[in-house]
């Protein structure tokens, strides 16, 4: 086996040359067993991982104390209705813990901030996304209270960049909810049940909460899977990627390569085992299969171009609060979003990230298609889930598997968020 640049720890419950962006990557992975998977009858991408995670069964956390009650959206009169838990991570021991936080502070430690909270979400979970619908009037009401001028946001991963004119005549009232499903292509664009989501429309029609479009346009991010960057226009790249440089040495560092051997790798072997690497995620049909370059890619032009469009809103409010209603994968271990949107506002001491995961399974915290038997992501025990990564320093040989284990080694550790969150 290769060795691992990271170690997972659990615990219960570039520069612009001629419009190609030059990154290097570290791959250390193995391909991975995937049982039980068969190729879907849709050869469209999107389609095809749509039906598997609708039907899949996933292992929540159980063993956590206090569980909440379900979550009512319409109930700001009433006591919160879930349970919040903040990650204390461990560098020098390896010993994380999990700390459970009273609804109420946690609201208080974001309904004040300026920046952004990225909500991590399961696409096809009514749970989630009822709490997503609960935190946006939560954090409103607190923040009229409390005075603060600064406006709010919702930033949709589910909504394309090229649709935002749409989404801001829905919450200027010029259209319906309907008309607005309708403009944003969401049945050919996102597919996951609309229904889920109307609350939380419906909450920034009533607040005024503007509507923010994050995704990359799927004919732009398909230009990327079936070429690479230099496929796609320098003018349509510069939309997802404003800082060029800062993007190319954020894929050199041992934090994202320890990131994308956990996460992205196993992920390209998930898509290669099912067969959906011979189309982009529009459908389009490839004339080879899909390269792990190209897939990666495409996965970081669209974690880059959502973080992006986030910061540039931020920027332009300053106090402001975006909440992000984006894919848990994008949020856990800070370096699909977060850690970019960080990057971009680095400047800014008074823009804050948070991260949290909503309803986290076992799947969520490890390596895509397998929650045991996958070399380096042992657990203590069956039902817990990883709350951080190790990564090695910069000048660490990771092939060294003595010099690797050593404490003075670590780099650092990446968090799986800042919080979870449980509803009932």
């Amino acid at each position: 086996m290769p060795e691992m640049l990271y170690t997972p720890t659990s615990v219960l419950s570039a520069k612009w040359n001629l419009g190609i962006v030059l990154i290097s990557f570290i791959l250390l992975w193995n391909p991975l067993l995937v049982n039980g998977l068969t190729e879907p009858a849709s050869l469209d991408r999107r389609n095809a991982l749509t039906a598997i995670s609708s039907g899949a069964a996933g292992l929540a956390i159980s063993t956590l104390p206090g569980n909440a009650k379900a979550a009512n959206p319409g109930g700001n009169d009433q006591l919160p209705t879930f349970s919040a838990y903040n990650i204390l991570p461990d560098s020098v021991n390896m010993d994380p813990k999990l700390q459970a936080v009273e609804p109420i502070k946690f609201l208080q430690s974001i309904a004040r901030k300026g920046g952004s909270v990225w909500l991590g979400e399961h696409h096809n979970s009514q749970k989630d996304h009822q709490f997503q619908a609960e935190l946006v009037q939560r954090l409103h009401q607190s923040r009229t209270k409390a005075n603060v001028k600064a406006p709010m946001a919702i930033g949709l991963e589910q909504v394309q960049r090229q649709f935002q004119p749409i989404l801001d005549d829905y919450t200027s009232g010029k259209i319906s909810l309907e008309e607005m499903k309708q403009g944003v292509e969401w049945e050919k664009r996102w597919m996951w049940d609309f229904e889920n989501y109307r609350p939380i429309f419906e909450a920034a029609e009533r607040l005024n909460i503007r509507l923010v479009a994050l995704n990359v346009d799927s004919e732009d991010l398909s230009e990327v899977e079936k070429g690479g960057y230099a496929r796609l226009p320098l003018n349509r790249l510069r939309k997802y990627i404003k800082d060029p440089v800062g993007f190319g040495e954020f894929a050199k560092s041992r934090q994202f390569n320890t990131y994308s051997s956990y996460v992205i790798s196993p992920s390209y072997k998930i898509h290669q085992k099912l067969g959906l690497l011979s189309y982009t995620m529009n459908g389009e049909k490839l004339d080879d299969e899909m390269t792990f370059s190209r897939f990666l890619s495409g996965r970081i032009l669209w974690d880059e171009g959502m973080a992006s469009a986030a910061s540039t809103w931020c920027a332009d409010n300053p106090g402001g609060l975006m909440l992000g209603l984006v894919g848990a994968d994008h949020v856990k271990f800070a370096n699909g979003i977060p850690a970019r949107f960080m990057r971009m506002t680095k400047d800014d001491d008074d823009m804050a990230c948070t991260t949290v995961i909503i309803n986290p399974t076992l799947i969520d915290s490890r390596p895509s298609g397998s929650v045991a038997g996958v070399p380096g992501a042992e657990s203590v025990s069956a039902d817990s889930i990883t709350l951080q990564l190790r990564y090695l320093k910069d000048d660490v040989d990771p092939t060294n598997d003595e010099l690797r284990k050593l404490p003075e080694s670590t780099g650092g550790v990446l968090k799986f968020s800042d919080y979870i969150i449980v509803t009932a």
